[in-house]
């Protein structure tokens, strides 16, 4: 039972990083009645003249109504300010999203804009459905001036960009200040090492007799390889990405050295956690909160616990290569759009409009244009002020966000998670572990590549 709670809440926290909820989608045009399943597309044989009347059909994944109002509200904004370009949305919730998408690239009747999750635009790129974005950047109808180099990486396949990010998320480990400062703990900055993390536990458990922190989770390990110069997965992703098991030896007998000296809570308690509201630190038992949190939980968090909180990026993260910007979603174009420029505007208003930023309210993650973040200051609530400076300071420490996983990356996380409540639980060695996930996570890999 506790496995299976576990793996749950791996699965909740995976997906809430989408900022997406569970509902049933269908199809629906702004301002037009829910459920009317869209006619395909038919080609123009003639160029439209600028200003003639142009209709443009996008689509996007939507698990909750608040998704589709969002969208919507935006739809709006785009068409009063464009009289002649009428948007004609459609939505899908869960793997119906992506089916429709491969149907309708095979019936050449894509929408002109699509929204492509992180996990997904390689695979579209590869199978032609994307539209290289670049000239419309460079003539700024796409304007990314002054946009920092890591948010615009994970939309860049083989040099080219198809994808335009709509907002940012991060990992965070949270930290409550007002513990800190009782513990006479100093609240942790870009250099933070992993040395001075690990003494900090052992303060707050002398002086406040609470846990500092919860047990790694597989984001954490994720981040170690990258601050080593390593992956999770090799760039064929038919196996691990690091040769050396020293690597995963030395992350589990860390952990195991905090466990003994009950600096972390216990496994038994972590296996238990429900839900984002749930566990030592969300329950004011903890000082600190690296439970693998995004940003965008942070008003959850901060709620929870009625105080404003602290954010910092993962121990050891100083040098720039452990941490990066996790997009929400994409934009891009169909390579069939009969009206690439007017999508390129919509994709422009969509992500640079301050009107529109200030709709969205950073529903899709935090905004990272310069003069939107400089906009929204007056309308952020207090907690969204704090998360755009925690953003801006990862943006500043980051690296290149790595490749999506694979599609055998589920499954691998499910064995990772087995494998550490074994070496946890003492049943097994730090070596054993390594050599054990090693050969079932290959094997995986190798099977399903």
């Amino acid at each position: 039972m506790q496995k299976v709670t576990f793996l749950c809440l791996t699965a909740l926290l995976t997906l809430s990083s989408t900022l997406a909820g569970c509902s049933q989608g269908s199809s629906t045009n702004a301002g037009e009645t829910k459920g009317k399943e869209p006619a395909a597309s038919q080609p123009n044989t003639a160029a439209p003249k600028k200003n003639d009347p142009v209709t443009l059909r996008m689509t996007y994944w939507a698990g909750s109504q608040l998704t589709v109002d969002k969208n919507n509200a935006v739809i709006e904004l785009f068409q009063k300010a464009n009289p002649n370009i009428k948007i004609e949305a459609e939505y899908y919730a869960g793997d119906a999203y992506n089916d429709k998408i491969n149907v309708q690239a095979a019936s050449n009747s894509l929408p002109d804009i699509v929204r492509v999750d992180y996990s997904q635009i390689q695979n579209y790129v590869n199978k032609g459905i994307l539209k290289p974005l670049d000239d419309y950047i460079a003539n700024k109808t796409i304007d990314m001036t002054g946009v920092a180099e890591v948010n615009m990486k994970g939309g860049i396949i083989n040099g080219k960009t198809y994808g335009i990010n709509i907002g940012n998320n991060a990992l965070v480990m949270f930290y409550d200040p007002e513990k800190l400062e009782k513990a006479g703990v100093k609240a942790p900055g870009p250099d933070y090492t992993w040395d001075q993390y690990e003494k900090d536990l052992q303060t707050i458990k002398d002086k406040l007799n609470i846990y500092g922190d919860t047990h790694m989770m597989q984001s954490h390990f994720e981040v170690w390889l990258r601050q080593q110069g390593k992956s999770f997965y090799n760039k064929a992703q038919d196996a691990l990405g690091y040769d050396d098991d020293k690597l995963f030896i030395d992350y589990m007998n860390l952990q195991l050295k905090w466990q003994k000296k009950g600096i972390i809570s216990p496994i038994g308690v972590e296996l238990e956690v429900r839900g984002l509201e749930d566990g030592p630190f969300p329950k004011g038992q903890a000082a600190f909160g690296g439970f693998s949190y995004w940003s965008n939980h942070a008003d959850i968090m901060e709620t929870q616990l009625k105080k404003p909180l602290g954010y910092a990026m993962y121990p050891g993260s100083g040098d720039g290569k452990g941490m990066y910007m996790k997009p929400s979603f994409f934009h891009g174009i169909a390579a069939s759009s009969k009206h690439p420029e007017e999508a390129a505007k919509f994709i422009e208003f969509f992500t640079n409009n301050l009107d529109a930023a200030k709709s969205l309210n950073a529903y899709f993650g935090m905004p990272y244009h310069p003069k939107l973040i400089a906009g929204m200051q007056n309308s952020f609530s207090d907690t969204q002020k704090r998360v755009s400076q925690y953003l801006q300071v990862v943006e500043k420490h980051s690296s290149v966000i790595d490749p999506p996983a694979p599609v055998a990356g589920s499954e691998v996380g499910k064995i990772f998670t087995n494998i550490r409540a074994e070496v946890f639980y003492e049943k097994i060695t730090p070596q054993q572990a390594a050599e054990k996930f090693r050969k079932e996570a290959n094997a995986v890999l190798a099977k399903k590549k």
